[in-house]
């Protein structure tokens, strides 16, 4: 239930420079080999018109919009990254928040902030569970997945047992 205004002036002023660092990454990774493949596929594995392709005139499905972002986001290896969960939380929480944000207009823009944060948060807290018990590097699929799963449900307003029903 967190709101961009319970939030203290550090946390917003950082979550928009990570917002930034972000966009940029992203924005650089489309010029890529691999987010060219990864573009291609989204358009023929999951066709839709759901949700844009960055840095291109295409779409996607929710899914393949997010996929293809996720690669691009990630393609430079230039995304921010928290040492104690060895990975990229940005990656894993941008791109969903880009899709989830297309399919519910409209969301303000601190509201998108604001999920942004959670993502982060919940992100990084499941990525200090994970790694508290396996310490084998980069397990950003499962913690990135949770985090994933809670910034589409905050743009999409689940009740509490759906969206832990999500995040499971």
């Amino acid at each position: 239930h967190t709101t961009w205004q319970d939030l203290p002036l550090p946390v917003q002023h950082q979550a928009k420079r990570c917002l930034l660092d972000l966009l940029g990454a992203l924005l650089a990774g489309t010029q890529t080999p691999v987010a060219r493949l990864m573009a291609d596929l989204a358009v023929a594995q999951y066709p839709g018109d759901e949700a844009a392709i960055v840095g291109t005139n295409r779409r996607a499905s929710l899914i393949g919009a997010t996929l293809a972002n996720g690669f691009a986001a990630n393609a430079l290896d230039i995304d921010d990254g928290y040492r104690l969960v060895k990975g990229h939380p940005g990656a894993c929480v941008l791109p969903v928040l880009l899709a989830a944000a297309e399919r519910r207009a409209p969301l303000s823009g601190a509201s998108f902030l604001a999920a942004l944060i959670v993502g982060y948060e919940i992100g990084i807290r499941a990525g200090l569970i994970r790694h508290a018990l396996y310490t084998v590097y980069h397990s950003s699929g499962s913690w990135g997945a949770i985090a994933g799963a809670a910034v589409a449900g905050r743009v999409w307003g689940f009740d509490a047992a759906l969206l832990r029903h999500a995040m499971g």
